[in-house]
């Protein structure tokens, strides 16, 4: 895709160069030089080419954006009702449900092309937005898929939600929601 400004935007974009030059900010590391010689000598799409992490060609959807939001708000409840349960709930959970031994959130997989959106999208809620602080230093890579797992999870969460309101999950209804986490064609596992 080749980048298109107008003639006035070129003109901005040259005195916004000329600009940022003059101010000598320390750390900056834009590229002024190659802004405007791109635009001097017609070579638009150098942008792209030397500016990778601007010119992307994706931003994340409003709908990625509302889903990640559901799914974190559903694991820091998640794992804050589990970090409340008392030693007997905990050893109860983690022999009822497959997951109950890590009640943690772990991401998404950083190697799909759909689910990578989310770890940005995570990534930016809590370290530039400062949303989120529960989950704060996190990889969000789960080195494995998971969002259709937590797609399955958020009805069941959220109908057990509409009950406790603002109190912590019990061991049942953490279990409960974990269930979901499994898909409904994989057996169940043995005790």
């Amino acid at each position: 895709m080749t980048m298109k400004l107008s003639d006035g935007e070129k003109l901005i974009l040259l005195m916004l160069s000329q600009i940022h030059e003059h101010l000598e900010l320390k750390g900056d590391t834009t590229n002024t030089a190659l802004v405007k010689e791109a635009i001097y000598s017609g070579n638009l799409w150098g942008l792209e080419w030397g500016m990778p992490g601007v010119f992307h060609g994706s931003e994340t959807s409003e709908e990625v954006v509302r889903e990640m939001v559901h799914i974190m708000s559903m694991w820091e409840r998640l794992e804050q009702s589990f970090n409340n349960l008392s030693v007997e709930d905990k050893q109860w959970l983690a022999k009822e449900s497959e997951l109950g031994n890590d009640v943690k959130f772990h991401g998404w997989d950083g190697n799909s092309s759909v689910e990578v959106h989310y770890i940005s999208a995570a990534h930016f809620m809590v370290e530039q937005l400062d949303r989120f602080q529960h989950f704060k230093d996190r990889d969000f890579n789960a080195h494995m898929p998971t969002l259709e797992a937590y797609r399955r999870m958020l009805p069941v969460f959220e109908t057990i939600l509409k009950r406790v309101l603002n109190k912590d999950f019990s061991k049942e209804q953490i279990a409960e929601v974990l269930a979901a986490y499994r898909h409904p064609d994989q057996p169940k596992r043995r005790s």
